[in-house]
């Protein structure tokens, strides 16, 4: 009922929208107000915002924004959120995707105001998507149908597919790799899918596993070891917490321990259900594989596993011990020397605000390791690291005016405390 009941809408005829919208009342920002509106509702109904840009549209046909928001409203009318992700049709997908393809001819690099993702990360958002449904029902050959067809409309650019590709390989052989957001969640799954790189690594979407069907297919499609029986994982939900100290043993050797506080992950009183999930998940797993997060990953997401987490690069590893590092000794991840943009045309880079912002993540994962190094007064080091950095990303543009100017004076204190 509820796909019918959105075919119909979307196919429904320009006049019937005009009945009950005067085109001279409809205010140009109207459209996209609506759209934002219904985002932050938490009863959202899309159906006036796709009225209103539907026609907004037709009367402007080369304004990239008014097809960028109607793209973003028929994407949440197909799924609204992450829970529905298995139910998406191909054929809201698609709609969706040509009015993101739309804004890339009219504007390469597009100008207008966007929620969450630029033009091409949102394409590769509902392509990917798309895919994960197929992959959710063992659906192989759609889900790389779905990728490429992505690819081929103009997402998944080649700046955030090698972004992923260095990522991954960041990771030792066999391990849990936890990620949030859709620009290193779903470039990973097309890397795996598609082009069959590093499959033996499990990716845990930290967000989708608040869901209840994302932690079954990871459990049964990618066998990751979870104990929660599948009943258990439909009914487990969000509840109060205190404070309190973990432990996973090793059951190999019972000398070796985790051993760490978790705290309310959630309005300093609560742990959500995603988050019992992937504890369940590291007692499972962390002493056969080793499991690591992206990157500055937020401690409510990495259940407070800050102090525990070595920085290697794109990645952090979890550590049986706390990490204190004005004094314990650093090693500088060999994973600093692959990391590279050579490969990546310059222009595809820029005409994605997405992909400036991921691979900004380079400097970041550099800054890290060369501010620990600056900690310990290893300066000849930090020295050295800094100076790889500013030549291997020379002519990546930086997030922001403020970024840069941050950046360069980093660079200034760095070289006056080596002098």
């Amino acid at each position: 009922m509820r796909l019918l009941t959105l075919i119909i809408l979307f196919f429904i005829s320009t006049s019937c929208f005009s009945q009950g919208i005067s085109d001279s009342a409809i205010a140009l920002d109207s459209g996209k107000n609506e759209f934002k509106r219904q985002a932050q509702s938490p009863t959202s109904d899309y159906s006036n915002a796709y009225k209103i840009l539907t026609l907004q549209v037709r009367q402007n046909p080369k304004n990239a924004e008014l097809k960028y928001f109607l793209g973003s409203t028929i994407d949440r009318m197909n799924e609204n959120d992450a829970k529905s992700m298995f139910q998406l049709t191909k054929e809201m997908t698609l709609n969706a995707s040509e009015q993101f393809e739309e804004v890339n001819k009219l504007e390469p690099i597009y100008k207008g105001e966007q929620y969450i993702l630029d033009p091409y990360a949102k394409i590769e958002s509902i392509w990917g998507s798309l895919s994960e449904a197929y992959l959710n029902r063992s659906l192989l050959d759609s889900a790389k149908w779905a990728f490429k067809e992505g690819k081929r409309r103009g997402g998944f650019i080649e700046p955030m597919l090698e972004f992923n590709r260095q990522l991954l390989n960041s990771c030792d052989e066999n391990s849990i790799l936890v990620t949030i957001g859709d620009d290193i969640t779903i470039p990973l799954w097309y890397l795996q899918t598609v082009e069959n790189l590093r499959t033996d690594i499990t990716v845990v979407d930290a967000n989708l596993i608040n869901t209840v069907w994302y932690p079954k297919y990871l459990k049964h499609q990618r066998n990751l070891n979870i104990s929660l029986s599948d009943a258990e994982i439909d009914t487990i939900d969000y509840i109060k917490w205190e404070p309190k100290k973990i432990e996973i043993i090793d059951n190999k050797d019972t000398v070796k321990k985790l051993s760490w506080e978790l705290k309310p992950t959630y309005m300093d009183g609560y742990i959500l259900k995603g988050d019992r999930i992937l504890l369940d998940i590291l007692k499972q797993n962390f002493f056969s594989r080793p499991v690591y997060f992206n990157a500055n990953s937020d401690s409510s997401y990495n259940l407070f596993l800050t102090d525990y987490l070595i920085d290697e690069g794109l990645v952090s590893k979890i550590n049986i011990h706390s990490i204190d590092y004005s004094k314990d000794s650093l090693i500088i991840s060999n994973n600093f020397e692959t990391y590279s943009i050579q490969s990546i045309k310059l222009d595809d880079i820029k005409k994605s605000k997405d992909a400036i912002f991921t691979l900004n993540q380079f400097r970041w994962s550099y800054y890290i390791t060369i501010y620990h190094l600056m900690l310990q007064g290893r300066m000849e080091e930090a020295k050295r690291l800094t100076n790889e950095m500013v030549t291997k990303f020379n002519g990546l543009p930086f997030v922001s005016d403020e970024e840069k100017q941050n950046f360069i004076r980093f660079f200034r204190q760095v070289d006056e405390n080596y002098r």
